[in-house]
């Protein structure tokens, strides 16, 4: 962990509150992301994994306590939790999910022991085999249409859903036309700094037209996030072109019509 991204006495004050926060099981928080890894600018937040039993997170309270602990560092930068399952997690390292290898090769424990090191001994074996494309692509094409069907109530929820359907639908484009894809690419596609340049300099035979306005368009929702995340105004238009315009790319009846539902 990069400590010197955090304030350190910040950091003592969030463990000692989370050491006292109950728990049906034991879990751990991963510090994963530019933050983490010391290669973050000013935009940058704080990216937090919470591994917790699904009892526990079926309990607002236990959710609550740890996001108010980890808000205090909300002064270092925004914050930013994800919550999951061990199981859950383990299942997606299984097919090499992008997101769950980006936790387990790089990200560093924050809080709490024994989880994450178990999860890491099996990652050591699963990524010794070809990656499932065919596993992976079903798994990356049902998280497109769970996003698809989000209610959005908020400009920052329009603009997460964006960046989550253009991130994947980039994600399918490569496992879809790349043969020979490896683990630290599937990494580098989870990492926002990284995923443009991969594409634009490994890539760049292999794309057309299409794949280079998705790109474009990445930067542009990449932007947006970042601006709604450190509360600048975002434009409505800029918000309904950036999802016209991906409706378009993709070719997505089904998402035009959900907006309209």
């Amino acid at each position: 962990m990069e400590f010197e991204a955090l304030n350190p006495n910040l950091y003592a004050l969030v463990l000692d509150e989370l050491e006292i926060i109950p728990s049906t099981k034991p879990y751990q928080i991963l510090f994963y992301g530019s933050r983490e890894r010391g290669d973050y600018h000013a935009d940058s937040d704080l990216n937090f994994y919470l591994v917790a039993h699904s009892t526990d997170q079926m309990k607002s309270q236990f959710i609550d306590s740890i996001s108010k602990a980890l808000q205090k560092l909300e002064d270092v930068a925004p914050v930013n939790m994800i919550a999951g399952d061990a199981d859950s997690l383990r299942h997606r390292l299984k097919i090499s999910e992008p997101g769950s290898v980006q936790l387990l090769e790089a990200s560093s424990v924050f809080f709490g022991e024994g989880i994450f090191e178990d999860l890491k001994a099996d990652w050591d074996k699963w990524k010794q085999r070809e990656i499932p494309k065919s596993d992976l692509i079903q798994y990356l094409e049902k998280r497109i249409r769970f996003f698809k069907q989000q209610v959005t109530r908020s400009v920052k929820d329009e603009i997460a859903q964006l960046e989550r359907i253009t991130t994947l639908t980039l994600h399918i484009w490569a496992l879809q036309n790349i043969e020979d894809l490896t683990h630290i690419e599937l990494l580098k596609m989870d990492t926002p700094d990284q995923l443009v340049p991969l594409f634009t300099n490994l890539y760049r035979k292999e794309l057309e037209a299409p794949i280079w306005e998705l790109l474009e368009l990445q930067t542009k929702v990449r932007r947006l996030k970042v601006d709604i995340r450190w509360k600048r105004e975002v434009s409505r238009e800029d918000i309904h072109e950036t999802k016209y315009k991906l409706i378009s790319l993709r070719n997505d009846e089904e998402f035009m019509m959900n907006l309209w539902a």
